[in-house]
């Protein structure tokens, strides 16, 4: 009866210091959502203007190297911070980092694919690709953390990549995707900082 007792005990503490844990350490990474959302909704409006004539080409390749130059720069410095925490944590970190990759890899095939056929409609369905992926980890971040704010968000990155589509071919569609970045990457990652920043006080 004793030992039961204390099994009951030690199995409590142990789901206590879980909570504590995912408490402390569930909404890392923050930072490199806010990063993306604001350093790829400038490329994009940049990319806007190029299309509409505004800027050259040469200024608006240049603004996505450094961009992602960039971001890469802020992802390497803080990457390790947004793996750590518990258990939860690191599972949507790997799922963000999984989506990361995929958007590289799509991208880079999208790039290939659009020199090959001489066909600018492919590389402009990037947008929607891209939502798509950002929905599928909001997805997996909302089923970790349970909030229903991360779940809206993750409807709405899948919102934004039929909306993108709808763009398709059209300069505005550029300008569409950076609000896009702003609303499903830059805000909901300002508020995962201050949530962290909170839980770690």
């Amino acid at each position: 009866m004793t030992d039961n007792i204390q099994s009951i005990r030690d199995d409590l503490a142990y789901l206590r210091a879980l909570a504590e844990e995912g408490r402390r350490g569930g909404d890392r990474g923050g930072v490199i959502a806010l990063a993306a959302g604001l350093i790829f909704a400038t490329c994009s409006v940049v990319q806007w203007a190029a299309l509409e004539r505004l800027v050259g080409g040469v200024v608006s390749n240049g603004t996505w190297l450094v961009g992602t130059l960039a971001f890469f720069a802020i992802l390497f410095r803080f990457k390790r911070r947004a793996g750590s925490g518990s258990g939860r944590a690191r599972l949507a970190s790997v799922a963000w980092m999984g989506v990361g990759w995929a958007i590289f890899t799509l991208f880079a095939a999208l790039t290939v694919a659009t020199w090959r056929t001489q066909n600018a409609l492919l590389i402009y369905f990037a947008p929607s690709i891209i939502f798509a992926l950002y929905g599928a980890a909001w997805t997996v971040a909302a089923a970790v953390s349970g909030k229903a704010w991360v779940r809206l968000t993750a409807m709405g990155s899948f919102a934004g990549s039929i909306v993108c589509a709808w763009f398709i071919s059209d300069p505005v569609q550029y300008l569409v995707y950076a609000a896009g970045l702003l609303l499903l990457a830059a805000l909901p990652g300002f508020i995962m900082m201050r949530q962290e920043a909170r839980a770690e006080a």
